[in-house]
C-alpha cells in the first residue's frame, strides 16, 4: 500500500494555504463533506478540492521539511450556478413513482417581499452544504446549493466517459451535474402519492440532517420558504456501475411533510413603523444528531423566525427493507423555543453529541444572533410550545448592550469541538470568528475551549489561521514608508503581505521578532533618515467569511479576504485576493458514562484525514495493518485461494506466488493482489482502484466468470462502492 508508513499522530502532515482569486458574496460559504472533500460558494459559483491521500515517507524523524504531496492540489472542479435550469430536470422524479409531471409555474422575482417580489435577480451563492454519505456515486455526498432566485438545486457526480483503474491521487470528479432542484416554480412528488400544493414558494433556508444509517440509505432534507414553511424532503439515490457517461442516478425525492414556523412573535410589516426590523436568515435551519430507538430515530430541527429560535421533533420510522421508504412524522408543536433580539443570518449549531439527564436524552447546541452566542440544552419527547405574545412582551424588540457592542461585526462561522467527557463542561466547546478583524478588534476570534494544564501544550494550541490572520492584522509601517513602497493601488490590491511564500510565513511564525522593530525597518527600507518611525500605521485589514470544521473536528479551515487600510477599494467581478487557512486543533480523548453508545461514525476517508492532520489515531488498512476479517471475508478468501493459486503471468505464462499484497512469478514480473479475494490483478480495466488505501479490489462481474458457483457470497459480500482493505471508496 502506497500509504503504509509509520508515522505518530501526534506530529500531523503540514496544511498548506489555498489561495484563489474570487468574490464572496455571502458569509458561511465554506463547508466540508463527511469525505473531506472542501466546497466553497463564490459569487456564481462553487469550487470542489478533493483531497490527496498519497503519503511520501519522510527522511527522517518528524518531518519538517516534507516534500509530500499537500492536502488539496489546484481547485478539483469550478462549476456555475447561476443559470437557471430547465423545468424538465424534475421529470425523472415523477416517473420514478408514477406521478404525473408537475411542471413549471412560471413568476418574476425571487420572493414576496418589497423587493424580491419584482424584477430579478444574480442568482448568486447564497448557501451550500452537503449531504450525508449514501447519495452520490460510490456512496459519497451531493452538495445542495441555494441560489438568490430561491431555487436549491442538488449537484452529483455523473458516471464517467471512461472507466479505468487509476492511481488513488488521480480521481476526477468530472462531470458533475444537476441532478434536480426544488424552489422557484420547481416542485417535486409527494409520498403516497400526495398532492403537492402548486405554490410560487422561493427557498430562503435549507438544511441537511445527520446520516439516518437506515437499510434504504435514505436522507432528510428541510427547506424553508418566503412564506415560512418548512418543508421536509426524503431523498434517495441508486447509481448502476454500468450506467451510461453523464446518467445522474435513478433519484427519489418526495415531500414528507410541512409545517409554519412563523413562530409566536407577529412579525412587523410596516417598513414606516419605527420599530420595523428586516431579519431574516439564509442559515435559519439546522439539525440536531438523531436519536436511535429500536424502530424508529427521532432528531430536533430548530428553525430561526422574528426574534424567537423554534425547535420541532421530527421522527422517522426505520423500513424494513433496502428499497422501502421510511415514515416521517412531525410534532404538532414545537418542543421549545427561545425569544431573543436576532439580526440579519442569525443561525443555530448543534453539538454532535447525546447526553443522558435524569433519565432522559437531551442534546445541546449554541444559537448565534449573530452578535452574540447564547447556548441551550433541550430534551428528547418534550412539548413546551410557546403562545402567541409581542416582542415587547418578552423584551426583545431591542438590542441589549452586548448585541450593540458587535452590531456591525457579527459571528460569520462558529464550530462546536467534539465533547472531552473527562472535563464536563456546561455549555459546548465552541471558536467563532467575526466577519471583520482589525488590530483594534481582539473579538474578532473567541472560544471558550480550556487552556491544556501543561505549558507547552498551552503554547502550541494556539490555531494556525488565528496567528496568521493577528499577523497579517498587526503588521504596521512608519506613514511615510506604507505609501512610498508601493502598499497601496500601485502594487494591487491584496499583493503586499498577503501572497507571500509560505516558507516566509513558517519563517515569520516561528521569529520572534516584532514587525515594527527599528533595526528591520532601517535593513528593509534605505534612506529612512528624518522619517518619523514613532508614527505608524497598520496596512491591512482582514473580512473572514467563513468557518469550517473537518468531519472529525480534528481541523478547521477559514475563509478570508485581504483589505488595504490605505487606500479606498472597489470590489468588481474580477474577484478579490483570497485564502483558505487551516489549522489543527488540540485533540480530546473520548471516553466517559454520558456518552450515546451509538456516536455518528465516520468515514474511512474522513479518519485517514484526522490522523494524517488532525492528530487523529491510525487507520486500519491504510496507516496501520488492517483490522483482522471477520468469519466472513475469511471464508470469502479461502473460496478465492485456489482461484488465486492457478493465475499464470499474463507476460511469461508462469504461476504466480502470492507475497503479502501482491503476486510475483519467477521472471519478477509483479500484479497486485485484489484486496476482497486475494486474486492477483492480471488485466486492465477489471479492477477498481481505493482512493485512500490505493489498492485494487477485482470487479463483481469479473469475479462471477471466474466463480459463478459463488454468485450468492460474491453478491451479498463484495460491495461495487468500498474497498475490501480499508473500507475507502473507490475512485473509478
Amino acid at each position: 500500500m502506497a500509504a503504509m508508513m509509520s508515522m505518530s499522530p501526534t506530529s500531523p502532515l503540514p496544511l498548506e494555504s489555498l489561495h484563489l482569486s474570487v468574490l464572496p458574496m455571502t458569509t458561511h460559504n465554506i463547508t466540508w463533506s463527511p469525505d473531506s472533500e472542501l466546497a466553497i460558494g463564490c459569487d456564481d459559483c462553487v469550487l470542489v478540492y478533493v483531497p490527496d491521500f498519497s503519503l511520501r515517507p519522510a527522511s527522517s524523524g518528524a518531518h519538517p521539511q516534507y516534500d509530500g504531496p499537500r492536502q488539496y492540489d489546484e481547485a478539483a472542479l469550478r462549476f456555475p450556478v447561476a443559470p437557471l435550469k430547465s423545468p424538465e430536470l424534475n421529470r425523472h422524479l415523477f416517473e420514478a413513482v408514477d406521478q404525473e409531471f408537475a411542471g413549471f409555474t412560471f413568476f418574476t422575482g425571487a420572493g414576496s417581499g418589497v423587493i424580491a417580489g419584482h424584477g430579478s435577480t444574480l442568482n448568486h451563492t447564497v448557501a451550500l452544504a452537503w449531504s450525508p454519505c449514501g447519495l452520490g456515486r460510490m456512496h459519497r455526498s451531493v452538495l445542495a446549493v441555494l441560489t438568490a432566485a430561491g431555487i436549491l438545486t442538488v449537484y452529483c457526480e455523473a458516471a464517467p466517459e471512461v472507466v479505468g483503474s487509476v492511481g488513488p491521487s488521480a480521481r476526477n470528479v468530472r462531470p458533475w451535474i444537476a441532478a434536480w432542484h426544488v424552489g422557484g416554480g420547481l416542485l417535486v412528488p409527494g409520498v403516497d402519492g400526495q398532492a403537492v400544493p402548486h405554490k410560487k414558494e422561493c427557498i430562503t433556508a435549507f438544511s441537511w440532517a445527520a446520516d439516518t444509517h437506515t437499510p434504504s440509505r435514505v436522507a432528510v432534507l428541510a427547506y424553508m420558504n418566503d412564506d415560512h414553511e418548512v418543508v421536509l424532503l426524503l431523498v434517495q439515490a441508486v447509481h448502476d456501475v454500468k450506467a451510461s457517461p453523464g446518467h445522474p442516478g435513478t433519484w427519489k425525492v418526495q415531500e414528507a411533510a410541512r409545517f409554519m414556523a412563523a413562530g409566536p412573535h407577529p412579525a412587523p410589516t410596516d417598513p414606516t413603523d419605527p420599530d420595523y426590523v428586516r431579519n431574516s436568515s439564509s442559515f435559519a435551519l439546522s439539525w440536531s444528531p438523531w436519536l436511535h430507538r429500536k424502530s424508529s430515530q427521532t432528531s430536533i430541527i430548530s428553525y430561526v423566525s422574528h426574534n424567537y429560535v423554534g425547535f420541532r421533533q421530527v421522527t422517522i420510522n426505520n423500513p424494513g427493507g433496502k428499497r422501502e421508504v421510511p415514515s416521517l412524522h412531525v410534532d404538532s408543536a414545537d418542543a421549545g423555543g427561545v425569544c431573543l433580539h436576532l439580526s440579519i443570518d442569525a443561525f443555530v449549531i448543534w453539538e454532535d453529541q447525546i447526553w443522558t439527564r435524569a433519565r432522559s436524552k437531551t442534546c445541546r447546541g449554541v444559537i448565534a444572533s449573530p452578535t452574540k452566542v447564547q447556548a441551550f440544552e433541550l430534551p428528547f419527547d418534550h412539548s413546551s410550545p410557546s403562545t402567541k405574545h409581542t416582542t415587547d412582551q418578552c423584551g426583545t424588540t431591542y438590542p441589549d448592550e452586548q448585541d450593540m457592542a458587535h452590531m456591525e461585526n457579527p459571528i460569520t462561522g462558529l464550530i462546536i469541538h467534539p465533547p472531552s467527557f473527562s472535563q464536563n463542561t456546561a455549555t459546548p466547546s465552541y471558536t467563532l470568528v467575526r466577519l471583520s478583524a482589525t488590530h483594534d478588534s481582539s473579538s474578532w476570534y473567541q472560544t471558550n475551549l480550556m487552556i491544556p494544564p501543561q505549558p507547552e501544550d498551552a503554547a502550541n494550541s494556539g490555531l494556525r489561521w488565528a496567528t496568521e490572520i493577528t499577523q497579517i492584522v498587526e503588521h504596521q509601517l512608519p506613514r511615510a514608508l506604507a505609501r512610498r513602497q508601493g502598499n497601496g493601488v500601485e502594487k494591487g490590491r491584496g499583493d503586499t503581505g498577503f501572497d507571500s511564500d509560505s516558507d516566509e510565513l513558517d519563517s515569520d511564525l516561528d521569529s520572534d521578532s516584532d514587525f515594527d522593530a527599528e533595526d528591520d525597518a532601517r535593513a528593509d527600507f534605505p534612506g529612512i533618515r528624518g522619517v518619523d518611525t514613532e508614527d505608524q500605521v497598520h496596512l491591512h485589514r482582514v473580512r473572514i467569511w467563513g468557518l469550517a470544521a473537518s468531519p472529525g473536528g480534528g481541523t478547521s479551515a477559514a475563509f478570508i479576504t485581504l483589505h488595504s487600510n490605505l487606500e479606498l477599494e472597489r470590489d468588481t467581478f474580477a474577484g478579490l485576493k483570497c485564502r483558505v487557512l487551516f489549522g489543527t486543533h488540540a485533540r480530546t480523548t473520548p471516553g466517559g458514562e454520558d456518552e450515546e453508545s451509538t456516536p455518528n461514525p465516520l468515514s474511512t476517508e474522513a479518519r485517514a484525514w484526522e490522523w494524517m492532520y488532525g492528530c487523529g489515531p491510525p487507520v486500519p488498512g491504510f496507516s496501520a495493518p488492517a483490522a483482522s476479517p471477520d468469519d466472513d471475508r475469511v471464508a470469502l478468501r479461502d473460496q478465492f485461494m485456489t482461484i488465486a493459486r492457478r493465475q499464470l503471468c499474463v507476460f511469461c505464462e508462469l504461476p504466480l506466488f502470492p507475497s503479502g499484497t501482491s503476486s510475483c512469478c519467477d521472471n519478477g514480473h509483479i500484479f497486485e493482489n485484489c484486496a476482497n479475494t486475494g486474486v492477483p490483478v492480471v488485466a486492465p480495466n477489471v479492477s477498481r482502484t481505493c482512493g485512500v488505501c490505493g489498492m485494487k479490489c477485482l470487479k463483481s462481474e469479473e469475479l462471477l466468470g471466474m466463480a459463478p458457483q459463488l454468485k450468492d457470497i460474491i453478491e451479498q459480500d463484495i460491495s461495487a462502492a468500498l474497498c475490501g482493505g480499508c473500507g475507502g471508496k473507490f475512485t473509478n
